[in-house]
């Protein structure tokens, strides 16, 4: 099927279902005239429909050499203004190829989904570099990224996730749809940028609070931060925060208040 076998060590699944490609550039609606990304271009099966959607840019991010030639050809032979970089997209600073917030897509490798969706939604300078993402992950990672409070996939990813943007699973994608077919479904979640927490709130602190409360999950977060934060129960009274909640249980606006109150006693 393809003249380069996909490689175990890179995570590639190629997406070579034509009709979801196609569902996936239709979901994304308007591109034409827009910057786009495109994280791991692979064999180019949604690097072809990309460039049909006639961007403005397009820039492709592929870390594996053998696949390099192959989208060399498919971006040369197209009209749109394109460039290719083989490199690390944890290790590239991407924005600096764009004049404006690109459209972002990718199909991201399982193994490293979230420390890539994390490169992509904290902002720097406190400025989110990005217009919309596209991102295909594992089904149940996608659920945690969409989850709600008092459910079990609801968790630290859910959370980071929500406070950085407005996340909503679009398409579930079946395993036959890729090759060599994975072992688990997939899915599409679409991220759209969210300042209404991002930009009003201590972010890092945010993370901290977050991270250390889902460490003891099943734990009342007052046993869990009591260590890091001596008042802790009065600041989650302060918050709305009912004495006996375990981090499941609390929103993310509740976790909000709660780091508006941290934030605030620490000053």
């Amino acid at each position: 099927m393809h003249k380069v076998a996909p490689k175990k060590k890179f995570g590639q699944n190629f997406l070579t279902d034509q009709s979801v490609i196609e569902r996936i550039v239709s979901i994304a609606g308007q591109l034409e005239n827009k910057s786009i990304l495109e994280i791991g271009g692979g064999s180019g099966n949604l690097t072809k429909h990309l460039i049909k959607a006639k961007p403005k840019n397009l820039i492709v991010v592929e870390i594996d050499k053998d696949y390099v030639e192959i989208l060399s050809k498919i971006l040369q032979s197209s009209s749109v203004k394109t460039t290719l970089i083989s490199e690390d997209i944890l290790k590239t600073d991407i924005y600096s190829y764009f004049s404006e917030p690109p459209v972002i897509f990718g199909n991201l490798p399982y193994n490293i989904s979230t420390k890539i969706l994390a490169k992509l939604l904290t902002p720097s300078n406190d400025e989110s570099k990005w217009d919309k993402l596209f991102l295909m992950f594992q089904l149940e990672v996608a659920n945690r990224i969409v989850a709600k409070p008092n459910t079990k996939q609801y968790g630290r990813l859910s959370l980071f996730s929500q406070f950085y943007s407005f996340p909503s699973l679009e398409l579930q994608i079946p395993k036959t749809s890729f090759f060599p077919t994975p072992k688990v479904e997939s899915a599409l979640v679409k991220f759209q940028s969210n300042h209404k927490y991002c930009h009003k709130h201590n972010s890092a602190l945010f993370r901290d609070i977050i991270k250390e409360s889902f460490q003891g999950r099943r734990k009342m977060i007052k046993n869990t931060l009591k260590t890091t934060y001596k008042n802790i129960i009065e600041l989650m009274a302060m918050s709305d925060i009912p004495e006996d909640s375990r981090p499941e249980n609390i929103t993310l606006q509740q976790f909000c208040l709660l780091t508006d109150a941290i934030d605030k006693s620490s000053n």
